[in-house]
């Protein structure tokens, strides 16, 4: 079973600016708006049953907005559990246009005690080996020790497996706790090994370093230029990426975490995993929401895996 765990969900306002560049200090005008559901987890969970992969939705809610966001994950999926929080779930809004995208994030409410405890007995009652947990996103007002300590106490001991895709202190805390994969771009690969990524011998260097903390595999992602990836086996690849007109960004990286779990979850290879999770990406890229499954399929030819050492 696949488990995506999301302490921070949001409603996302989004405005489209289609080809229009957004201004800074002036009036846009948007082609089109619309809400939809927010939060890394939530994303890979819905990415994935556009992939035709079932998943359980784990997620932090409360107030109205909270009712909202449980009204449209329940049109999706028939088990998400729901855990109470202090406080309303927030409202996002996300502005995407063909060069940039903006968003604003306000703070999500911490998750109460009965909510903590709720979670605590769920993965406890539920995950075996080999199942999926996908640790994705801010942890919001949570302790950034959350993920490690859900690593630690529930999902390591039982054999099953963790995807974390997080940042600063709740990214280093679980390191130690050697989650299967996690996913830098080449920005956050900066900031965790402390110095500019000027080469691609400086990701390689870089990228393997990040292994040695405490990760099985690391998958680095650089825009256009595709991906590296630091496999279990040792070994070193690059990636493609898809060839599309994009329409934005968002959820794209969300996206191409989902398309990896679809490849490890039926057991693909290294490098049909890596094709999977690039397709996946660029079908978002190139969606004015989540990419299609036929649009994912038409993608994976494109994609092209080297052995780099």
């Amino acid at each position: 079973m696949i488990y995506s765990l999301t302490v921070a969900p949001a409603i996302d306002y989004s405005l489209s600016m289609g080809d229009t560049p957004v201004k800074i200090d002036g009036v846009n005008r948007p082609r089109n708006d619309g809400f939809s559901l927010g939060g890394k987890g939530i994303t890979v969970s819905m990415m994935l049953k556009n992939l035709k992969l079932d998943s359980t939705p784990v997620i932090a809610v409360g107030g109205k907005v909270g009712k909202d966001i449980q009204d449209l994950v329940d049109q999706s999926f028939d088990k998400a559990v729901y855990l109470p929080t202090i406080g309303d779930s927030r409202i996002d809004v996300v502005i995407t246009g063909s060069i940039h995208d903006l968003r604003f994030d306000p703070s999500a409410p911490k998750i109460s005690n009965e909510g903590l405890t709720k979670m605590f007995n769920f993965f406890h009652d539920n995950l075996k080996k080999d199942d999926i947990v996908i640790l994705s996103g801010s942890l919001g007002q949570e302790e950034k020790t959350l993920y490690r300590d859900l690593m630690r106490n529930y999902i390591n001991p039982v054999g099953a497996i963790t995807i974390l895709d997080t940042v600063g202190m709740c990214l280093n805390n679980a390191l130690p706790e050697h989650p299967f994969m996690i996913k830098p771009n080449e920005e956050e690969l900066a900031d965790l090994v402390g110095r500019e990524m000027q080469t691609d011998e400086d990701i390689i260097i870089g990228g393997e370093e990040m292994k040695l903390r405490g990760p099985k595999t690391v998958l680095v992602t650089l825009g256009k230029r595709g991906a590296y990836y630091f496999a279990e086996d040792g070994h070193v690849y690059h990636c493609t990426n898809a060839h599309g007109t994009q329409v934005s960004a968002v959820g794209a990286g969300d996206s191409s975490i989902a398309g990896f779990i679809k490849g490890l979850a039926e057991g693909k290879s290294i490098e049909e995993r890596l094709q999977y999770s690039m397709a996946a990406g660029g079908a978002t890229a190139f969606s004015e929401h989540l990419g299609s499954y036929e649009l994912w399929e038409s993608l994976l030819p494109q994609i092209k895996v080297t052995l780099i050492k």
